[in-house]
């Protein structure tokens, strides 16, 4: 009879729980670091989610506001902004490694300073011609590459 009220009780707590929107997309971490052996991306979430990238493209580091949008699949994270002084779109889609595979850098290292790559992440900038006094070359297809969620 105990076990029954109990179990009344915390279905009832259940129903009772403010519901969280489908829509709510936070990260699991403050932060996420990524990349491969040529270039680097750091997100950092509080109000909202903020992209520092470095890439063999730019000399300069690449910064900027970035907002989320409806994933793929559950567990998966996209993020839209801009990139350069075109304002070019930018999307960052991070999702994890699948059970039984591993995500591997340029040199086939399958983790770094925060422990195995448990997350792919791809940085897809549109397609734009450098402005007349940029501080980039041309942006690739895609930088493809792998991370982690952190707390710093």
């Amino acid at each position: 009879m105990r076990i029954l009220f109990a179990a009344a009780l915390a279905l009832a707590a259940a129903f009772a729980a403010p519901c969280v929107s489908a829509q709510a997309i936070t990260f699991p971490s403050p932060a996420f670091r990524g990349g491969n052996t040529d270039w680097k991306i750091k997100l950092t979430q509080s109000t909202t989610v903020v992209y520092e990238l470095k890439v063999p493209q730019s000399a300069e580091r690449l910064n900027g506001p970035l907002t989320h949008v409806k994933a793929a699949q559950p567990g998966q994270y996209q993020l839209l902004g801009v990139i350069g002084a075109e304002k070019s779109a930018l999307t960052v889609k991070i999702a994890p490694v699948k059970l039984g595979e591993t995500c591997k850098d340029n040199k086939g290292n399958i983790g770094g300073v925060y422990g195995p790559y448990t997350y792919a992440i791809m940085v897809v900038p549109a397609p734009a011609k450098p402005a007349t006094g940029s501080k980039h070359k041309p942006w690739p297809k895609l930088w493809y590459g792998c991370g982690n969620f952190t707390l710093d």
